[in-house]
């Protein structure tokens, strides 16, 4: 019997594959290449797609460009700060999920922040928590602070 005879609620052998899903993409915004280049390396042991800015005004180019699932975003450049790369991405997708890197600004900030509709907040200095996890947090704005893992060699303390 040839595969392509009979009913058509039968399966074709000529079935197209399913469409892999698209990686999640991350923009990680920060003036510091430390901060960058660290965050980069973790999530890309995650799988997943990281696209880099160390500038405001490349970040709305990045956006723009990447269109991203989650943008990290640090409120401290030197160009132009956090809070106005956060409206213009606003301007562009007001539905974006946008992270928050917090180097302990100021309660204004953080309620402007807020009232932009930022998703998160991350306090700088401590580890990410999996990317999953982000993924997963909702429209609650709270800081995390995770503790950083022992790096491997040192002993653990209890």
């Amino acid at each position: 019997m040839n595969p392509h005879e009979g009913d058509e609620g039968r399966m074709s052998w000529n079935t197209p594959k399913e469409q892999a899903q698209p990686q999640y993409k991350i923009l990680v915004v920060d003036d510091e290449d430390n901060i960058r280049t660290l965050v980069q390396t973790m999530l890309k042991q995650e799988g997943r797609h990281v696209a880099l800015a160390a500038k405001g005004k490349d970040a709305i180019a990045m956006f723009k460009k990447e269109r991203p699932h989650l943008t990290i975003l640090d409120i401290d450049m030197p160009d132009i700060d956090g809070l106005t790369v956060l409206r213009e991405i606003r301007t562009i997708d007001p539905q974006a999920k946008v992270i928050i890197f917090t180097g302990g600004e100021s309660p204004t900030v953080e309620r402007e922040a807020r009232a932009l509709g930022v998703t998160d907040f991350l306090k700088k200095g401590f580890a990410l928590p999996p990317i999953s996890e982000l993924q997963s947090r909702g429209s609650t704005s709270t800081v995390h602070q995770t503790p950083l893992p022992t790096p491997p060699g040192l002993p653990r303390k209890v």
